[in-house]
């Protein structure tokens, strides 16, 4: 792997014209010569507004005087502390060559820890399914999709990976159980802390009702609209998170509450989440406010933004409708 050079503008133009054409309308040719020209004035790009820096590499074979180009990454630092992959291509005959994609990804990951990059991001036309196999494999989460962004008839994908270090905590042994009596105050305590903020009118009667409709669950009947509720519980026993199912007419299942103490235990909740309740309904849905650390962990694990309901639960809060098939 080596920064590009003057020398590289043929390979790069042949190499931007021949892989984007069939996902991208555009001059693929005068993009390669400004992504290069940006790069090579010491990453000044003179025409970009969020653009802060501008890095292009490209991969070599080996150090041979017969060595070839591979392949070529190039990089642009944003403003707001994000690194945009745009684009990584491997040349076609390599492309199913173990470990070269990786190589060029493990650079753009470095350079953009070596950015203080809080994330690394890219886009990729929906119908490459190669690229996004090789991003999602790579830990790149989808946050959503563009119809006929960037050329008609094409979709768009937008792909992220956070870069921010995850602060050691382990999941403590985590395990879900049924709630009980005895979880009441806990439970009352975990809600009242973590959810008024978000959702107005969620007080004592609310809590109260919730728990009443844990108690109609053996009747099974939906117009009682009666819940499930399920904790969980760390190995000394204290309750970390709870969620509560109510199956609903039309076999969905609404999740309501679904709150936690940390990250670590709502992310350990959405994985058990389909074991507890898959065989209620056909679907389960949640509305959660759209908070980054909620939407990450959401998208992580699979669940699909349905709707954004401005200030449906609070004047202060656009709130997310996520649904995850069963």
């Amino acid at each position: 792997m080596a920064l590009a050079t003057e020398d590289d503008r043929e390979f790069l133009r042949s190499i931007f014209a021949s892989s984007l054409d069939p996902f991208y309308d555009g001059d693929h040719e005068a993009h390669a010569d400004r992504v290069l020209d940006a790069h090579l004035a010491a990453g000044t790009d003179s025409y970009g507004h969020f653009s802060v820096a501008q890095r292009t590499f490209v991969l070599w074979s080996d150090g041979s005087p017969q060595a070839q180009r591979l392949g070529v990454l190039h990089l642009a630092v944003k403003r707001q502390g994000t690194v945009k992959i745009s684009p990584l291509i491997l040349v076609p005959s390599h492309r199913r060559r173990d470990g070269l994609g990786s190589v060029l990804l493990r650079t753009a990951l470095d350079f953009a820890w070596e950015q203080g990059a809080r994330q690394i991001y890219c886009t990729v036309a929906a119908e490459n399914a190669p690229a996004i196999t090789f991003f999602t494999r790579h830990g790149f989460r989808l946050a959503g999709e563009s119809p006929s962004q960037y050329k008609p008839g094409m979709t768009e994908l937008i792909l992220y990976r956070g870069l921010v270090a995850a602060d050691g905590e382990s999941q403590r042994d985590l395990h879900m159980r049924l709630f009980g009596d005895g979880d009441a105050a806990a439970v009352r305590e975990l809600i009242l802390d973590s959810m008024p903020g978000a959702f107005q009118g969620v007080d004592d009667d609310w809590v109260r009702a919730l728990f009443d409709g844990h108690d109609r669950r053996f009747g099974e009947d939906l117009n009682q609209k009666y819940k499930i509720i399920y904790v969980a519980v760390d190995s000394s026993g204290a309750i970390q998170g709870t969620v509560a199912a109510g199956p609903k007419k039309g076999a969905p299942v609404k999740l309501m509450p679904l709150c936690a103490k940390s990250p670590e235990a709502f992310g350990f909740m959405l994985d058990e989440i389909p074991r507890l309740f898959g065989t209620l309904g056909r679907k389960l849905y949640t509305h959660l406010p759209a908070s980054p650390a909620t939407t990450a962990l959401m998208q992580g694990g699979g669940w699909r933004l349905e709707g954004l309901m401005p200030a449906a639960y609070h004047p202060d809060w656009c709130t997310v409708q996520w649904s995850l098939s069963l």
